[in-house]
């Protein structure tokens, strides 16, 4: 598969000045399905940070679709076209917005879908995920898991090229974690869906690579 996602000699401190990664190099391919894991402070969530363009390197080029990520590309046509399904352990909803309205929020800007209906796929995607009773609240009212559970929605909306799934808060167990599997192996059913997730979460038929981050490198693992 052609290359989606390439990291040359990314170097990147965090606000304490402590080195996450030095000359970093990696890259991932069309079609890929990875799980990166660490050690807590490991930086896992910093590297999908830095490939959602959330992060910028102080060295370095984070290069994204073929076109490099800076720190105001907000007009890369990647992110435009919502290109990525982007889902934070604290689920990154706007406070002040119902569910169902975050989760139809990309399908409005990105895609010019009239209200009413990116409403009503919003609605569909949160009772496949079991939160379809709770769509009228906001973030603050929701428990930290089901706020992830409606990152995924909002992501799966957009039927994303690139899913960036950091850990879900605590970990996905029973009912919640069995719904977000059958997502995610739909989305893994298209050859040309890249997975990107952070975290110890097992993501059983989704996930076929593991990689281990350990003081700043990139390890292979095993599954």
């Amino acid at each position: 598969m052609a290359e989606l996602l390439r990291l040359e000699g990314v170097t990147l401190r965090n606000q304490e000045d402590r080195v996450v990664f030095e000359g970093l190099d990696w890259s991932l391919a069309v079609g890929d399905r990875v799980r990166v894991d660490g050690v807590a402070g490991a930086g896992t969530t910093t590297l999908l940070r830095l490939c959602a363009g959330l992060a910028h390197p102080q060295a370095g080029r984070v290069i994204l679709g073929g076109q490099p990520l800076g720190p105001y590309t907000f007009d890369h046509p990647f992110l435009k076209r919502g290109g990525i399904g982007w889902v934070p352990t604290e689920g990154g909803l706007l406070v002040n917005l119902t569910l169902r309205a975050n989760v139809a929020l990309p399908l409005r800007f990105l895609r010019g879908q009239p209200q009413s209906r990116a409403e009503e796929i919003a609605q569909e995607q949160l009772e496949r995920l079991g939160l379809g009773l709770q769509a009228e609240r906001r973030p603050h009212a929701l428990e930290p898991r089901d706020r992830w559970l409606g990152a995924l929605a909002r992501a799966a909306v957009m039927a994303p090229e690139l899913w960036m799934l950091d850990h879900p808060p605590g970990g996905l167990e029973g009912e919640g974690q069995r719904r977000a599997v059958a997502l995610l192996q739909e989305a893994a059913g298209n050859m040309t869906t890249t997975i990107l997730t952070a975290g110890s979460q097992a993501w059983p038929g989704i996930v076929n690579e593991e990689i281990h981050l350990e003081q700043g490198r990139l390890v292979p693992g095993g599954l």
